[in-house]
């Protein structure tokens, strides 16, 4: 699919209003003024990805299920994911690297 920018700004309308938000809701939230937003939904701002991620901030979604909407949009992705790796390095280059204090700071939060 294409997402251009009107398709995006498109799903942002659709899902301002499906969640039940007001041109207003959106803009308190963004610190802007109501005009800023009605200027973004009609195409007569340009969507910078800064806006667009403070938008999707607002509608308490990620950015990429904003651009995707409704294709692709689920609601209950995890915020994080996973992932076991497995690494063989003598203790020196450990040390040497940085990784021993990258993963002691990892571990103490």
């Amino acid at each position: 699919m294409n997402y251009t920018e009107e398709k995006i700004i498109a799903n942002i309308v659709q899902i301002r209003n499906l969640k039940r938000l007001s041109q207003s809701a959106i803009a308190e939230n963004l610190d802007v003024d109501v005009a800023t937003i009605s200027r973004i939904e009609s195409g007569k701002i340009a969507l910078s990805y800064k806006t667009l991620a403070d938008i999707a901030k607002a509608l308490d979604m990620s950015v990429i299920d904003v651009i995707t909407y409704p294709e692709v949009f689920s609601s209950n992705k995890p915020s994080t994911t996973k992932v076991m790796v497995e690494l063989e390095i003598s203790t020196e280059e450990f040390i040497r690297s940085g990784l021993k204090d990258k993963m002691l700071k990892t571990f103490e939060r």
